[in-house]
């Protein structure tokens, strides 16, 4: 079966600028960097559709299957309004664009490994970054062990972070 990936990659780009969204934004949107993008909308070769295209689909509104329509010639389904389609296989809670995660951040989460630790670090101003820590997969326990203990010696750095804006800030003059 002969798949236009041409195709794919215009109609994607003129939903995108339908929309009004820049590569950037749309890269951003995905997690991915904007080369991803430029790839998927060059039309570049691949053996099947990917998680960042399908994810691309459903930003741009279209519904489950779009993809393989065009790759066969035909258009997209656009899904129905307020409700993005998830991925085909996956559950609600599964779907990146649910979420509200950058694909690459819920694809680690689920991937390899133990989750180790979690933690906020404050970065002033009311942001703050979430790390999430993971061991690799079948790790012995000492290997648990220095890897936890890795991660207490880089927490107490990032924990650093808000310190020294803190105290900066507190330096500044009132105006």
């Amino acid at each position: 079966m002969d798949r236009d990936w041409t195709r794919l990659g215009k109609a994607l780009q003129a939903a995108r600028r339908a929309l009004g969204v820049t590569q950037e934004e749309m890269a951003n949107a995905l997690g991915v960097g904007r080369s991803v993008i430029q790839l998927i909308e060059g039309g570049n070769e691949y053996k099947k559709p990917t998680a960042s295209m399908r994810t691309y689909a459903t930003r741009v509104g279209w519904a489950d299957g779009s993809i393989e329509r065009v790759l066969a010639g035909g258009e997209p389904i656009q899904a129905a309004a307020g409700a993005p389609a998830a991925e085909p296989g996956r559950t609600a809670d599964e779907n990146p664009v649910e979420t509200g995660l950058p694909v690459r951040i819920v694809h680690e989460l689920k991937s390899r490994g133990d989750l180790l630790d979690t933690a906020v670090i404050p970065l002033g101003d009311g942001a703050s970054m979430v790390v999430v820590v993971k061991g690799k997969p079948g790790a012995s326990v000492d290997e648990i062990e220095r890897n936890l203990e890795a991660w207490r010696e880089a927490q107490g750095q990032l924990m650093e972070l808000d310190y020294r804006r803190a105290a900066a800030k507190d330096q500044q003059p009132d105006a």
